[in-house]
């Protein structure tokens, strides 16, 4: 019978945002692994939930509207960066790795490098692209 289920695997990312240095000859990576479609759901509903109350409540200005989207952007990419990211060699400038499971953390990212890991983790769960057909099988990815 053919498998359906999504494996716990990793696959690493050169981060072309995050060049060597003179003391390691290796760029920025991180290892990442795709939302199960429970993750997916749970993240969706989420999201669905906050802007269901945004809509809901009434005489809201458009200010506090925009604010609130922009919320519910900021933690659905906390939520998929503390389930994508299973490690990565990225620190801060004292050389300390960061805690990316801490939405503070994630914060203090160059907006490049943040970018770069978002469009990676949005590729790599891009569950309604043609090419991403569940091949999830044979290469156990």
């Amino acid at each position: 019978m053919p498998r359906a289920t999504v494996l716990k695997s990793t696959e690493r990312y050169s981060l072309k945002t995050v060049l060597p240095d003179e003391l390691d000859s290796e760029g920025g990576w991180v290892d990442l692994r795709r939302l199960s479609f429970r993750e997916k759901l749970e993240k969706d509903a989420e999201a669905m939930k906050m802007r269901f109350d945004m809509n809901s409540s009434n005489g809201k200005s458009t200010d506090n509207i925009n604010a609130e989207i922009a919320m519910i952007n900021v933690h659905a990419t906390s939520l998929e960066f503390v389930r994508c990211i299973v490690d990565h060699n990225l620190t801060d400038e004292n050389g300390v790795k960061l805690n990316l499971r801490d939405p503070m953390q994630i914060g203090l990212l160059d907006p490049r490098v943040g970018a770069e890991i978002q469009e990676l983790i949005a590729t790599m769960n891009d569950f309604e692209s043609e090419s991403k057909r569940s091949v999830v099988d044979a290469e156990g990815k």
